[in-house]
């Protein structure tokens, strides 16, 4: 679980990352990313009843991505993250899920 310093909660924040964030795409997932000043790094993953109907999936893929997060939270750069699973995810297992967002975060440059 991530520390409550690095959760993005309050839903005017969501909406500003969601409306001014550079925006990041992949097959399985989107990613928003907004640059802030305060130098912390700040996380909400979001998985819509589009992806799937059963909350125990939904709530299982947030948890494969908010584990990789927080072993890597020291590489992002500063600013407010929004992760977005994408339909498609359903199509691959849980063990690929984290290596899939490896690949979407490295290849996004938002690591450090």
């Amino acid at each position: 679980m991530l520390k409550k310093e690095h959760r993005l909660q309050k839903t005017k924040e969501v909406q500003t990352t969601f409306a001014k964030g550079r925006s990041f795409f992949s097959p399985y997932f989107l990613g928003k990313f907004q640059k802030v000043t305060e130098g912390k790094q700040r996380f909400t993953v979001v998985v819509s009843t589009k992806v799937s109907k059963k909350a125990v999936v939904r709530n299982r893929i947030k948890r494969l991505v908010r584990e990789y997060v927080r072993l890597h939270i020291d590489g992002f750069l500063p600013g407010n993250y929004i992760f977005t699973a994408k339909p498609k995810i359903m199509e691959i297992f849980d063990a690929r899920i984290s290596d899939e967002f490896g690949k979407f975060v490295k290849s996004s440059k938002l690591l450090k």
